[in-house]
């Protein structure tokens, strides 16, 4: 940011003299730019409020962030970065007769608390009486409200394909099952609301009145009634829906909508994804976890991510947004199916009994190595050309066509028996699985890591430990790649493969990256924005 903008930021867009709410001998001047809401205690006989005193509204050094921030500011005045606010609402005073209003600001912001810190929802609201007449407080407030509304929109960045559809609702789908069962109270009661203090309209859908409810909804809706689609779900219904966008004859225009995800399911992949590429940590509890991805919600970025097209053995064409899973890893995921009611839990289950009992694969991995000058990685540019889903492969074959291997060839290959093979487009595939560390939403490529048979219990459990915190790669014993495609060719007829967390037909299976093919509800880092 060069001198002039930042000059801009700090530039007054509006300032007034408010009372604290309910408390009219505690006066404020309330000054607005870009950057900053800043409040000011103004003093009666030297009396200083303690709350104000060489404070911000996170509790920490955040007000660095505020860049060249005036230093004359008095000992009590309290900044808020604009990034923390993501609502603000005008309501006239309920007392009788009164003429005041109020103007309520919603914030997110970061606070300690006990040997940690972590992030709280909170607001403050402020009284405005300089006028004996409603109307004219009410017009005066309106503009703080609009102002304010302005600086959240302008942060979002929205791409000018979505502009015009800005202020149309958002069609929300809850899966009633997720989160064992507690997905439409956690929207209710922490999501409805932040909602509604950020004036984000949206419908809301319930799933379960049949197979494919969802798909079948975003297969014959109108584009344009909606913004965006937000999921209230684990990453099945995720994965449902994309399947279903990809099934429409204008799958294109489909996927510009932008993907929002509120982590009410076990898994929770795209959202843990979204966060962890945002430098924000998930919080630790499913209601703060689901607070904090309705926030990100309501102030998002448009951001791309990644995706890719799958070919499995039946002839299925499948969209994957997430991973495929080979081996050890694919029981893990399959048979922890029965534990769902345990949550995240049920995973800790299933990877404690196939470290003890571990099983081989036999068969191979092709894959088509990614090279950091590619240029797929641009690819989106040309999506716009494509008529067809199937023009989408550009480096695959026939699955019943034998990939050459040979010095003529880009194609390498892998022999097996394996204990692990993880194939992902996102930097994690749950909340507590951090699989591929150094991946983005959109960085081009797939990740292909893979464990070889030999390995002994006590590494393979090593490997799964490192797995939580993204340090498995750190093991010699742990092998990774980014490529373009992939081919997976089991020896034997029986065992798992996952795609997303649902299960294929077991067999070859093969797939390619889709850089920066759809849109997601993200939030771009303080320094890319």
């Amino acid at each position: 940011m060069d001198v002039s903008e930042q000059e801009q930021e700090l530039q007054t867009i509006l300032s007034d003299t408010f009372c604290f709410y309910n408390d009219p001998t505690k006066r404020y001047i309330l000054k607005l730019n870009n950057s900053a809401l800043i409040i000011t205690l103004l003093l009666n006989n030297n009396r200083q409020d303690k709350n104000y005193q060489n404070l911000n509204v996170n509790g920490n050094d955040d007000e660095q962030r505020i860049t060249n921030m005036p230093a004359t500011l008095s000992s009590s005045t309290l900044v808020i970065s604009t990034d923390d606010i993501y609502g603000c609402l005008c309501m006239r005073s309920k007392k009788q007769e009164s003429q005041d209003c109020h103007l309520t600001i919603y914030l997110y912001s970061s606070t300690k608390k006990t040997f940690r810190q972590t992030m709280q929802r909170s607001s403050k609201t402020y009284t405005y009486q300089k006028y004996a007449d409603f109307n004219q407080n009410y017009v005066e407030m309106m503009k703080w409200h609009e102002s304010i509304r302005r600086i959240i929109d302008l942060k979002k960045n929205i791409p000018r394909d979505l502009v015009p559809k800005r202020a149309k609702r958002t069609l929300v789908f809850i899966n009633p099952a997720g989160g064992a069962g507690k997905a439409y109270k956690l929207f209710m009661e922490h999501v409805a609301g932040i909602f509604f203090e950020a004036e984000m309209p949206y419908h809301v859908i319930t799933t379960g009145n049949h197979a494919g409810h969802a798909r079948d909804c975003v297969q014959s809706m109108n584009l344009n009634d909606w913004y965006g689609i937000i999921l209230a779900s684990g990453d099945g219904l995720v994965y449902e829906v994309i399947n279903g966008l990809l099934s429409r004859p204008d799958w294109l225009q489909a996927l510009q909508l932008p993907i929002g995800h509120l982590p009410c399911g076990s898994g929770n992949a795209l959202i843990t994804s979204i966060l962890r590429c945002s430098k924000q940590i998930p919080m630790v509890s499913l209601e703060e976890f689901v607070i904090q991805a309705a926030v990100l919600i309501t102030t998002h970025n448009v951001v791309p991510m990644d995706m890719a097209i799958i070919d499995t053995i039946d002839g299925q064409r499948l969209f994957s947004f997430l991973s495929v899973e080979w081996a050890t890893i694919a029981d893990v995921d399959f048979e922890s199916e029965k534990y769902r009611f345990l949550g995240e839990t049920r995973f800790t289950i299933e990877v404690l009994k196939h470290i003890l009992h571990p099983r081989v694969y036999d068969g191979y991995i092709d894959y088509l190595p990614y090279e950091n000058s590619d240029s797929s990685t641009t690819i989106s540019n040309n999506y716009s050309s494509i008529s067809s889903i199937n023009q989408l492969q550009r480096h695959l074959f026939p699955l019943n066509e034998e990939i050459k291997i040979d010095d003529n060839s880009k194609w390498r290959r892998i022999n097996g028996p394996f204990l692990h093979v993880l194939i992902t487009s996102k930097p994690c595939i749950s909340k507590d699985v951090i699989s591929a560390k150094q991946s983005t939403l959109a960085d081009g490529y797939l990740t292909l890591q893979y464990v070889r048979s030999g390995v002994s219990r006590v590494n393979l459990a090593k490997m799964f430990i490192g797995i939580s915190t993204g340090k498995h790669f750190d093991y010699n014993f742990v092998e990774w790649l980014p490529m373009k495609a992939f081919r997976i060719v089991p020896n034997a007829t029986e065992g798992n493969i996952m795609v997303d967390g649902e299960k294929v037909p077991y067999g070859p299976i093969q797939g390619e990256v889709l850089p920066n093919i759809a849109r997601c509800m993200g939030k771009l880092p303080n320094d890319q924005r």
